[in-house]
This record gives structure tokens, C-alpha cells and sequence, in this order.
């Protein structure tokens, strides 16, 4: 499989889709990176790099496409938000040009904040004509209005539209917690989406360096360490405020290794106060931070309150589990649960420092509890049985074989007697309105839906394969299977036309009248039975609401066949006025129907047309596979 991997961090920069890649390919897949130029966290191009970057052109085996950004720099907001921005431009730019010639089946999204990185994937999966693939590690922009970084209601609604909109776009979103999982669901209603956490990093204990030895030597002291990300997300205001409480506590040291955007504050914070036993060691190669492990009593995680957040699993969780050191939560949500759960550790409330520096004099004078956790390794165990790299990997494999496996087919029957009675089946019209309402995301092709050609954008997909079937002619034309017993008739159908379907068929007829209202509320109220195998369904709302009912029948039923009609029965029947030739003929059947009910009518030919035309301009129809239909 040819997959692109779009990515705005990549080695030498620290992340996990470094060990993804490294996967991949060892899977036999061909794969090729996205990214910009490696200055993740400090905002300048790292040393080794600029001495050598040939050295840096493949990973593994992949190819590694490097186009410009500009740095983070000091990582203020304008900074980050020009480095985003300038990397969606640049990687569809200067990213388009360099893959000009390159055919993929898969674009794969590593989606730190901002997730609009994504934004290039869709891109690229439309004109590559591929599946696109999600790996959602921050719920924007929720996220950014629990940390108090946006409060523009315009700007947050923007960003909800966005995000939307490459969710709806996306054949698979993978969800680092079961409570994104939920989340995401619940609040963007999903194509497809599954579990797909994150796993330990593979760190070393090599570094000797004479601040670890100096750190080390003082056995008596409790050592509370802090590694990764110091941002806006990870509460070091209230961190601070517990160091400060204990600042007297000569024999407790807190070691924090890494860097973030609030590290000159924090730092500030910490000089004003005097806070002399907190120690700030900067940004570590990642082989040296098993060392700094080794030497810790308690290993702190930490995240601000908030829903986004405690839907969050801070990477740095399965890591600390695989020290087997006793971890301390600053945290509520999925990662409290994981501390809980794993017994290999403490939570307090993230609201309360006061509560946090308790907890800590707490264990300091009770240290037989953290070397119960380091004896029993509780911790190890609970990462083998919830979070092994092997078969979260595997998974994510399985995933992409079945996303890119699940290409979507538009199925045409050749005639009316190509109907596959011997199957469950949903028939439907493939015209304008079928099309337009696909494109929008509204209707969703499954493997059991099938068309006949009406109006004349059937030719769209089946030029020359068969002639063209308008509504009625397939009701006049279509012969049931001998196994049917019963008809059910859903929507408005008037007197003639009812006697005239079980005149046609001679069989038992059923007719459910449907008031106005929503599909979901229709269904439940008068489609509250199941489905026998004798039982043919005709649905005579218009399109889109009868392929949505449709839809309801086939998740609730083990059987069904279904045919989505609209007003053919009614025009079948003779009880409508027989449109002139020509209209039948040029395919432009809707120009008649608007000499009634010509506003409703009109409205909706307009949103139709302007769906389907966006989804030419978007390439919804280039992913579409076609499948003519002689004989099921």
C-alpha cells in the first residue's frame, strides 16, 4: 500500500508517528512524510540538521518530503499561529508540486494542535484519489476555550465549522481515548471511528551527566519529576503554587525536565518567590529521560480541569506506567482512571494545590507506598494488558487495511430485472437529487444500495452501459420475487395509485401514511415492527428523507428490500399528468414538475445542483468506484 504521511513534526524531532512510520514500513508499505523542518520545541532548525540534512532525507526506508515553514520561534501566539498557517500553504504549495507525480492509497494525519493540519490531508486525499485517515491527540477547539486561549464566539464558531468539516471528510478518525471516541461521535455524528491510544516510548538510562549523578546522590531526599510539554495545558500555574507551600521542604526536590511556551513565566514565578528546591533542566534527548525516571520517587502528570482535557491521555502516562514508579496525578478524567485503575499511584483534584503539596508530605512520610509500587510493578503489568505497542499497532494495520479496503461503489442495475431478490437490498434512483444530497454527506452509499439510471446524470458514471429508466418505468417494468408476500407502502400515495399496486402485484398491501416531520421521528413512530424475508418495502418520500428511512430499516432488520421511489407510484398509476416526450427523453424531467409546487420544487433542484457541483469541485465522485449490475 503507497501511504502519505502528513505531519507538521517528524525525527530528529521527538514524536510517535516516528515509531508509525518505522512500522509501516516494516509492514511492507510503501510510505512517504510530509513535514517541515525539525525546531519542535526550542523554534530554531536543530544544529544537526542544518550541518547535515541529506542525512536526514529518509527514515527507515521512508521518504521524507521537507517543505518551508516559518519556525516557531519564541512560541507566541502570532508565532504558532503563523507557523501553523504557514505550513498548511506550504505543504499544499510546495507539497502539491513536489508530489506531483506521486500515487498514494492512504493519507495518514498526525494530528497534534492544531488538528487543521488535516486540512492538507483532505487535500491531497481528494486529488490523489485516496483514503484519508485521522489520528485525533487534541478536541479543537474545545480545548483552546477551557485554556482561556480563545473566547471569540465568531472565531470558536469558525473553528467548529472547520473541524466538521474534516471530520466529514476523513473515511477513518482514530481517537487517542475512549472519551474522544465518545465525544467526537456524539458532537460531529462520524463516518467511522475507533480506539487508538498511545503506547511507552522507547527510553534509555545511559546519561552520567554530572547534574543526574549530583541529583542522585542525596537518597534522603523525595524527588518529585515532571517530564515533557510546560504549556498552557499542563497546570504549572497551580503546580507552583504547591512548590511554594513546600519550598521549606529541604528534603523534597522537584526536577523538571523540558520546555513549553510557559517556561519563562513559571521560571519568573519561581524566582520571586525563592523557590530554590524546583529545578529546571530544559528539553532532554529522549534516551536520557529513562535516566531521570531511575532516579525519581514520584513521577508527576498533570492537566488542567476541563471536559476536553479530562478526555485527554497525556503521552507521557504509558511511559511513566513502564518505569514502574509510583505516578501522581494532577489530573481528573481518563488518566485519573488509568493511575486508579493500574494501582500504581495517587490523584488529587487539579483545582487544589494546597491539596497537591498535602498529598506530597503525605507520601514523603510514608515512602513504603511508593516502594510497594516499584516492588509489585503494577505498572509495567497494566501497560502490557492495556497498552502493548504490538497490537495497538497491529490495529492500526487492521484499520488501514479496512479503510482503504471500504471503497465506496456506486451500483447500477442494468434494468428492472436485475433487482437482486435473492439479497436484502435499498433501490434508488440515481439522479440529481440522489447526487447532490450524497455529496452534501446527507445519504451514505453502503454495499447493499443499488440504482437504476434516471434523469440524466446517471451518464455522469454509465455513459453507454444501459438506457435511461425514469421512476415510473421501473414501477410499471419491475416483476417481485415469488418469495414476496407483503407490501408495505411508507408515505403518501393516493387512492388510485394504492389499487393500482395491488392490482400490479396482487399481494397483501399494506399503506402507512407519514405526516411531516424528521425522518428519525417518523421511523420511530410508525415503523416500529420488524421486517419478515416476505416483505417488499416501497418508500414514496422525496430524496433525501427516503434514503434516510431507508437507512433506519437496515440497521434495525436482519431483512429487508426496499425501493425508493419518490412520486413514481403516482405517476406510474396515471393519476399524474404523462409528461410530453421530450422532457423523457432529454432526461430534463424536472423542468416539468416545477409547473406545481414550484417553490418547494425549485428550492430544492437549486440545493441539489449546488451540492452536486461541489462535489465535483471537492473530487467527492473521482473516490466513487462504479459497478454496472447485469445479474445479482
Amino acid at each position: 500500500m503507497r501511504i502519505l504521511i502528513v505531519s507538521q513534526y517528524f525525527w530528529p524531532e521527538n514524536f510517535r508517528i516516528n515509531d508509525i512510520v518505522e512500522f509501516l514500513i516494516s509492514k511492507g508499505h510503501s510510505v512517504d512524510v510530509l513535514t517541515g523542518y525539525p525546531n519542535y520545541p526550542e523554534g530554531k532548525i536543530f544544529k544537526n540538521y542544518k550541518e547535515n540534512p541529506n542525512k536526514f532525507k529518509t527514515y527507515f526506508g521512508a521518504n521524507i518530503i521537507r517543505i518551508p515553514v516559518r519556525l516557531r520561534r519564541k512560541s507566541t501566539k502570532l508565532d504558532l499561529f503563523l507557523n501553523y498557517l504557514t505550513f498548511i500553504l506550504s505543504s499544499i504549495i510546495f507539497g502539491g508540486f513536489k508530489l506531483r507525480k506521486k500515487k498514494y492509497d492512504v493519507i495518514f494525519t498526525f494530528a497534534t494542535s492544531p488538528i487543521t493540519v488535516a486540512l492538507t490531508s483532505i487535500y491531497f486525499s481528494k486529488l490523489k484519489n485516496a483514503k484519508s485517515v485521522l489520528w485525533v491527540l487534541d478536541l479543537w477547539p474545545d480545548i483552546l476555550e477551557e485554556l482561556k486561549i480563545l473566547n471569540n464566539k465568531f472565531v470558536l464558531k469558525l473553528l467548529r465549522s472547520t473541524v466538521s468539516y474534516i471530520y466529514r471528510n476523513t473515511d477513518l478518525i482514530l481517537a487517542q481515548s475512549q472519551s474522544f471516541k465518545t465525544l467526537i461521535n456524539s458532537a460531529y455524528k462520524v463516518n467511522k471511528i475507533e480506539y487508538f491510544p498511545a503506547w511507552k516510548e522507547e527510553i534509555r538510562s545511559k546519561n552520567t551527566k554530572e547534574e543526574l549523578i549530583n541529583f542522585s546522590r542525596d537518597k534522603s531526599k523525595l524527588k518529585i519529576c515532571f517530564t515533557g510539554n510546560i504549556g498552557e495545558a499542563q497546570n504549572f500555574e497551580n503546580i507552583m503554587i504547591a512548590a511554594n507551600i513546600l519550598k521549606n521542604q529541604d528534603d523534597i526536590e522537584w526536577i523538571i525536565v523540558g520546555t513549553g511556551r510557559n517556561i519563562e513565566q513559571i521560571k519568573k514565578y519561581k524566582e520571586e518567590n525563592n523557590i530554590e528546591n524546583f529545578h529546571f533542566l530544559g528539553s532532554k534527548p529522549l534516551q536520557d529521560i529513562g535516566y531521570y525516571h531511575e532516579i525519581a520517587d514520584i513521577l508527576l502528570v498533570s492537566l488542567k480541569s476541563g471536559k476536553a482535557l479530562s478526555s485527554t491521555i497525556p503521552g507521557k502516562v504509558q511511559t511513566y506506567l513502564n518505569s514502574n514508579k509510583f505516578i501522581l496525578g494532577f489530573i481528573e478524567g481518563e488518566a485519573k482512571k488509568i493511575i486508579e485503575d493500574s494501582e500504581c499511584g495517587q490523584v488529587v483534584d487539579p483545582n487544589s494545590p494546597k491539596e497537591l503539596a498535602e498529598k506530597i508530605i503525605y507520601l514523603k512520610n510514608n515512602r513504603s507506598i511508593l516502594e510497594k509500587v516499584f516492588l509489585e510493578k503494577k505498572g509495567l503489568k497494566y501497560l502490557n494488558e492495556n497498552f502493548d505497542k504490538n497490537k495497538i499497532f497491529q490495529n492500526l494495520n487492521l484499520f488501514i487495511e479496512d479503510t482503504y479496503n471500504s471503497i465506496e461503489k456506486i451500483k447500477l442495475i442494468k434494468s428492472p430485472k436485475s433487482v437482486p431478490w435473492n439479497k436484502n437490498f435499498t433501490l434508488s434512483g440515481l439522479n440529481l437529487a440522489f447526487l447532490g444530497y450524497y455529496s452534501k454527506g446527507i445519504i451514505k452509499l453502503h454495499s447493499d444500495l443499488y440504482h437504476w439510471s434516471d434523469g440524466i446524470f446517471f451518464k455522469r458514471f454509465f455513459n453507454k452501459l444501459t438506457k435511461k429508466y425514469a421512476g415510473r418505468d421501473l414501477v410499471n417494468q419491475i416483476q417481485l420475487a415469488d418469495s414476496i408476500e407483503r407490501i408495505y407502502v411508507f408515505g403518501s400515495l393516493p387512492r388510485n395509485s394504492l389499487n393500482y399496486i395491488k392490482k400490479k402485484f396482487s399481494r397483501e398491501v399494506i399503506h402507512i401514511d407519514l405526516p411531516y416531520d424528521t425522518v428519525e421521528n417518523l421511523y420511530r413512530n410508525y415503523c416500529n415492527f420488524t421486517f419478515e424475508k416476505k416483505d417488499f418495502i416501497i418508500l414514496t418520500l422525496p430524496t433525501p428523507k427516503q434514503e434516510q428511512f431507508a437507512e433506519f430499516i437496515r440497521n434495525d432488520n436482519k431483512h429487508y428490500k426496499i425501493i425508493c421511489v419518490g412520486g413514481a407510484v403516482v405517476m406510474a398509476s396515471g393519476e399524474e399528468r404523462q409528461m410530453p416526450e421530450f422532457f423523457e427523453i432529454t432526461g430534463t424531467e424536472f423542468i416539468w414538475r416545477l409547473r406545481t409546487d414550484t417553490n418547494r420544487r425549485l428550492r430544492r433542484l437549486l440545493s441539489s445542483f449546488a451540492y452536486y457541483i461541489l462535489g465535483e469541485i471537492s473530487f467527492k465522485f473521482k473516490r466513487v468506484k462504479k459497478e454496472f449490475i447485469e445479474n445479482e
